[in-house]
């Protein structure tokens, strides 16, 4: 059997737009998958036969029995994106769909956007990020087989073991928080005593705002490398918004955000909302804290000891040993392959 797995090819930018992508790319050349090329173009203006042809002239080496790993969203248009599982069906492919965003979860699955339920259906196996997304997922007559990637793996193999690793001496009672800030606007108005250093992209009333709020230290967008190389030794924040009616608010109880991967793979514990979907992985695994408002964060902190904070830091600074390596999309990745040409095996 022959592997295939998207490549993506866009432009670098600050946040996790792409690399998530690039890096599930890499993690499963390791295991054996060839890429498949696809650069992120306008397709506005092109034919349906034009799109067909160009995916032809992508996907020239796939054959019958073959098994094709698809990153959706593409990002190009829902066209593409029917377009290619058709096509991989029709020599006679397997295609597995790995799910970075649901817009139908996220309330976003309007306009031109593609109708995601009958176009998961298509797949031979989805890898979705948590079992509470699949269960959603189910409720919304989703039937394909599913399997749970629970975290996206953060690649990391070119800054010194001082960068990856927290040792308990290093570590401060402080907040990290990296992203795209237009989500996390409330942090304008950040009250709590707890210093928290910001890094990511901002408009200028954002950036005013984060400038002048002297509990704030804000660093501005940084390329990968350099974000990791300015990390404090604190814990790191996912929450988006300070509402969590809102788009990205809810979206957070079904998703597992690429922060989250970020911080633990790099000796950070993590603090999120208690209702995520990420919240009982963290909470099992020792790895951080939850929360149900940013105002428990300072007496949660001031009330934290020695021993805790130890214990976090060594299960935080194992688990980025298998972040770092790919292992939660390698596990994924063969998972997918037994339900795309088996299914559930019985081993008894």
């Amino acid at each position: 059997m022959r592997k295939w797995i998207t490549d993506i090819i866009q432009g670098e930018s600050a946040d996790a737009t792409s690399q998530a992508k690039d890096d599930i790319a890499a993690i499963g050349i390791k295991n054996g998958y060839a890429p498949l090329h696809i650069f992120r173009y306008n397709s506005d203006y092109e034919t349906d036969q034009a799109i067909q042809s160009r995916i032809d002239g992508i996907t020239a080496a796939v054959t019958a029995g073959n098994l094709v790993v698809y990153q959706y969203p593409v990002l190009i248009s829902p066209r593409f994106d029917q377009f290619f599982i058709d096509q991989m069906h029709s020599r006679g492919a397997k295609v597995v769909l790995l799910i970075h965003d649901v817009e139908v979860l996220r309330g976003t699955n309007v306009g031109n956007r593609i109708d995601e339920v009958p176009y998961f259906n298509k797949a031979d196996a989805l890898i979705i990020h948590n079992p509470i997304m699949g269960a959603k997922l189910r409720e919304l007559s989703i039937t394909a087989p599913m399997v749970s990637q629970y975290l996206l793996d953060y690649l990391d193999d070119n800054h010194d073991w001082h960068r990856l690793f927290t040792a308990p001496e290093e570590f401060t009672k402080t907040l990290v928080l990296s992203g795209n800030l237009f989500k996390s606007s409330y942090l304008t108005d950040w009250h709590e005593e707890t210093p928290i250093s910001v890094f990511g992209i901002a408009d200028d009333d954002i950036q005013k705002g984060l400038r002048d709020n002297p509990k704030i230290d804000y660093h501005g967008a940084l390329r990968r490398d350099e974000l990791i190389n300015q990390l404090p030794k604190g814990f790191g924040l996912a929450w988006d918004s300070d509402s969590w009616l809102g788009h990205y608010g809810s979206y957070t109880k079904y998703n597992h955000p690429h922060k989250v991967s970020l911080y633990l793979s790099h000796g950070m514990p993590v603090i999120v909302w208690k209702q995520a979907a990420v919240a009982p992985f963290i909470e099992k695994n020792h790895l951080g804290l939850t929360i149900d408002s940013l105002d428990e964060i300072d007496g949660l902190l001031a009330n934290l000891g020695d021993d805790e904070i130890k214990d976090m830091l060594t299960h935080v600074n194992h688990m980025g040993i298998l972040l770092r390596d790919g292992y939660f999309t390698s596990r994924a990745l063969v998972a997918a392959e037994q339900q795309a040409f088996v299914g559930d095996i019985d081993f008894q």
